[in-house]
């Protein structure tokens, strides 16, 4: 599979009940589906990881850097510690964050906190394209797309967003559930499941 992002149209719906599943995946299975999601991502796409730890958020998050065309996928980590990282390559770059650190719903920092304020997450997203007024900032780049890891600790996601929540059944398997929240991601998962057909889960 040929890395970077590629063309797809507008959604069919508002992404209303538009889902997707794999199950029984051995490591290799994941990272096929991973850098199938990768290859179709564009700039503003916004995909939120849910699961636990173990779970394989990082080695998904990787493979999707690896489709996107980031120039160093081997480099891309778990940013727990600080925050944020982002990665270049020939199509949009990837904006990676992983919420761990600033705590569950009962903790202080997403929605208005200290942790939110210093991760800028409201100035990356409009970076990336994913508010309307990205399109009028006149000194934008080639935008982002973000992957944000531990992602139901973000109280104000993006309206239009894919959520994709990683098991582990057992040690060597982990299986996935992907939603999409809106038309974008909608349009998202279209292509991703286009884009899957015929991968081999083992």
């Amino acid at each position: 599979m040929s890395a970077g992002p590629t063309d797809r149209g507008a959604g069919a719906d508002d992404g209303g009940g538009r889902s997707l599943a794999f199950t029984d995946l051995d490591q290799e299975a994941l990272a096929l589906r991973g850098r199938a999601l990768g290859a179709c991502l564009q700039a503003g796409d916004s995909v939120l990881l849910h699961g636990p730890m173990g779970a394989g958020k990082t080695t998904l998050t990787r493979a999707i850097a690896v489709g996107l065309g980031v120039s160093h996928p081997g480099r891309v980590q778990s940013p727990t510690f600080t925050l944020c990282m982002v990665h270049h390559g020939r199509g949009p770059s990837l904006v990676h964050v992983d919420l761990f650190r600033l705590g569950g719903d009962g903790d202080e920092g997403l929605g208005g906190g200290a942790g939110f304020d210093s991760l800028d997450l409201e100035d990356l997203l409009l970076e990336a394209g994913a508010f309307g007024e990205a399109a009028e900032q006149p000194n934008l780049s080639r935008g982002a797309a973000m992957i944000v890891e531990w992602g139901s600790r973000w109280r104000t996601p993006p309206a239009d967003h894919l959520a994709i929540t990683l098991t582990r059944p057992s040690v060597d398997r982990r299986s996935l559930f992907a939603a999409a929240t809106g038309p974008r991601a909608a349009a998202l998962l279209s292509a991703w499941s286009v884009a899957c057909e015929g991968l081999s889960s083992s």
